[in-house]
Formats: C-alpha cells, sequence, structure tokens
C-alpha cells in the first residue's frame, strides 16, 4: 500500500490515540506506520499491510473524515439549521440518517 503524506499522517493520529479509541487499530498498524518507508521519488509511503490492517487503515481515514469538516459543518448550521444528528436519525428510522432541523422550515427559507 502507498499513500500520499497527508494520509500518512492521519494514519499517525489514529495510531497516537490508541488509547482513547473505542476501536483500536489493528494488531501490528502501530509498527507498520512506525517502520513505513518514504519513497522520495513519488512522495509515497510504502506500508506491507495484512487485510484487517487495511480495514484499521479505513476506519482510521473515516474519522478523520468525520473530523475533518467540523467548520464547514458549522457554518452549514449557523445559515440554515441544519445539522446531521446520528443519534436523532436512528430514533427516527423515516429521517433517514440525513439531517435534524432546528427551528428551520423544510426549505431553509430560500
Amino acid at each position: 500500500m502507498e499513500l500520499i503524506p497527508s494520509q500518512m499522517a492521519a494514519l499517525r493520529v489514529f495510531v497516537g490515540l490508541t488509547g482513547q479509541l473505542r476501536v483500536p487499530p489493528a494488531e501490528g498498524l502501530a509498527e507498520q506506520v512506525r517502520t513505513a518507508a518514504c519513497d522520495h521519488g513519488i512522495k509515497r509511503w510504502r506500508l506491507h499491510l495484512t487485510p484487517e490492517q487495511m480495514e484499521s487503515v479505513a476506519y482510521a481515514f473515516w474519522l478523520h473524515r468525520m473530523t475533518g469538516s467540523a467548520a464547514e459543518a458549522k457554518r452549514f448550521v449557523r445559515e440554515y439549521g441544519v445539522v446531521h444528528s446520528p443519534a436523532r436519525a436512528s430514533d427516527n428510522p423515516s429521517a433517514g440518517g440525513a439531517a435534524a432541523r432546528g427551528g428551520t422550515g423544510v426549505s431553509g427559507g430560500g
């Protein structure tokens, strides 16, 4: 597997949070990250991962995505009053997990 520098940075954060995560990195992933080699010619980090470690990396990137766009989400809530709420979506299956409204009509007023 080859990762670009920003992916490797996100993966290092994930591995660094091992003791704080509900779902920890797969066994051996931290060692793979620590010993990864960078091919400076193509600007990629090379890792040799098991299928379980690859799944763990996918989870790490999903977590990173969830935290990577907080500013945009906050602005959207501020401007339109719409916020994604997984807890509300699971309580109301008809909501489809899309969004919960905070006092604004469905059209958003404009």
